[in-house]
């Protein structure tokens, strides 16, 4: 028993030396290609540091039109701008997309500062003057960043002419506990994720495994996740709940024009369309399971959830919902479709 225990002992030790010789390498190596990604992003236009206050923010312009629709990404989605970019093609040329990615996203530099809502719409609105966009312009938050636009429209209402929530975060949300287990796990997954990305060990995995892309920005894409830090996002996972805390805490209804656009199922060729966005095939049982649990037999919790979104939807004022059955990333699945909704959005509201 000794023996064999030895040995096993021997075998590992032997794949630890091999393992940390594999990332030392990865990390050289990952080290030189950042170079090589924001030389990329430099050529391909995505990049426009201009100061947010202690840091310098990326503020990509797509479109010079009059109206102009400040888009701020969900978490951890460094490579929004390249999506927006994308998105920006199905919008009228008298709509301009401006896309701002916080500290510590895509190739945006990092801050020492303590992440929290005042200081993230802040540094914004310091950036978006310095990169000379004037308000008023309109808010377009995804996913988490419904945070930082309820701060934002809630506390800064003058420089606002509309807000459009793209399946935002909303005071439905639950907070993430802080004490225990849980949290220890929490900080010990960000730490694990920030040394996977710093490593290099995440470049050469995609390398392994990813294949090629007939899409024109795949590469700038995944240069904006490799140039990427990871600090300022870990914080803003960490302090999660103080950062919805202080925007919920500021709603008050007011009169600015908004929508919030949700993405639920309402048909199973829904369901079927956004699993085949997703290149995952349903067969009619599997869709039938999800659209019973999903829309006919919902359970408590969501049914709780919708509940407290439309009290939300309601309490910030003059705000109306608009549901496009799809993915949560719906500017990709369906462009055309959200572009018409935001354009009529404009139409009827703001070039009155």
């Amino acid at each position: 028993m000794k023996k064999v225990l030895k040995i096993i002992g021997r075998i590992l030790l032997v794949l630890l030396i091999i393992f940390i010789l594999l990332t030392i390498v990865c990390f050289f190596i990952d080290k030189s290609a950042r170079k090589k990604d924001a030389a990329l992003l430099e050529k391909d236009g995505f990049v426009n540091l201009v100061s947010a206050g202690d840091y310098k923010m990326n503020v990509n312009i797509y479109g010079d039109g009059k109206t102009k629709i400040v888009a701020m990404p969900g978490s951890g989605d460094s490579g929004f701008s390249v999506d927006m970019k994308k998105f920006s093609e199905h919008l009228d040329d008298d709509i301009s997309l401006i896309v701002v990615s916080r500290p510590g996203y895509g190739i945006t530099e990092e801050t020492k500062s303590k992440i929290t809502t005042e200081y993230i719409v802040e540094s914004t609105r310091t950036a978006l003057k310095n990169a000379g966009v004037e308000a008023p312009y309109i808010l377009m938050p995804h996913s988490l960043s419904g945070i930082y636009g309820t701060y934002w429209e809630n506390t800064y209402p003058d420089e606002l002419s509309g807000v459009i929530f793209l399946d935002s975060i909303t005071s439905a949300e639950d907070e993430i506990p802080e004490h225990g287990v849980p949290r220890f796990m929490q900080k010990a997954g960000m730490f694990l994720f920030r040394f996977y990305h710093h490593s290099g060990l995440s470049r050469a995995v995609d390398a392994i495994s990813g294949g090629d892309s007939d899409d024109e920005y795949a590469k700038d894409y995944e240069a904006f996740y490799n140039v990427q830090q990871m600090r300022s996002f870990s914080q803003e996972i960490l302090n999660y709940n103080a950062i919805m805390r202080t925007a919920w805490s500021s709603i008050k209804a007011n009169d600015i024009p908004k929508i919030y656009i949700t993405t639920e199922y309402e048909t199973l060729d829904d369901i079927k369309e956004m699993y085949k966005f997703y290149d995952s095939e349903l067969d009619e049982e599997e869709a039938n399971s999800i659209y019973e649990s999903e829309v006919t037999n919902q359970s408590e919790w969501k049914k709780d959830h919708i509940k407290k979104r439309d009290e939300y939807i309601e309490n910030v004022g003059n705000c109306e919902k608009i549901n496009i059955p799809g993915s949560h990333f719906i500017y990709e699945q369906k462009p055309d479709e959200l572009a018409k909704v935001i354009e009529n959005f404009i139409t009827k509201n703001i070039n009155k």
